[in-house]
């Protein structure tokens, strides 16, 4: 019975982790409709646990036992089409096509321009991101729905990142602390 609760749990911890903004960049090999998927299936392995287990289980009543699984079933029944979806619109696991890579004056860190589409149009976002392995960090500097890239991001010194929306406009600046890997204030767009 035990096996049953910790597939369960084990399900909604995995979506929740697919559901949430990446922290960690590099784990390309964990997309994340691996994540949003494994809620259903481990649901699915856990009512399958219990209906070949339950009677040898539990000595309560035949009804307790139908409505527990029916419950369960009614569960998955409603997490597969959920996923399904939630899985479909995680596409690339939110990754897009890397347009420009600036690396910071100290090397420890780099400004990533990446394309990606929101369903309907092109958008665009640059990335402030950590140069250390497997687990390094990452921030959001900058993001446009339904927009064109930046024509320049770069890094003024070792903790400021700058962003030129287009070639006639002022550079947005912000700061960021390296220690947390948190940047201040995730720059606006401007206009279209």
């Amino acid at each position: 019975m035990l096996a049953v609760v910790a597939l369960f749990a084990a399900g909604v911890g995995a979506w929740f982790i697919g559901a949430t903004p990446r922290r960690y960049y590099q784990l390309p090999f964990v997309p994340t409709w691996a994540f949003v998927m494994v809620l259903p299936v481990c649901w699915t392995v856990g009512a399958a646990v219990y209906s070949h287990f339950v009677s040898r289980l539990c000595r309560c009543r035949r009804w307790v036992r139908t409505a527990t699984g029916v419950v369960l079933m009614s569960l998955m029944m409603i997490a597969w089409p959920i996923s399904i979806f939630l899985s479909s619109a995680a596409g690339t696991g939110g990754r897009g096509t890397v347009r420009a890579v600036e690396v910071s004056p100290d090397g420890r860190y780099e400004a990533v321009t990446e394309s990606f589409s929101d369903g309907f149009e092109p958008s665009c976002r640059v990335w402030l991101r950590e140069r250390g392995g497997l687990f390094s960090r990452q921030a959001l500097a900058w993001q446009r729905i339904e927009g064109n890239c930046p024509v320049r991001v770069y890094f003024p010194d070792d903790t400021t990142i700058s962003v030129t929306e287009r070639k006639d406009s002022a550079p947005m600046t912000t700061t960021f602390d390296r220690d947390r890997m948190e940047v201040a204030q995730t720059l606006p767009p401007r206009g279209r």
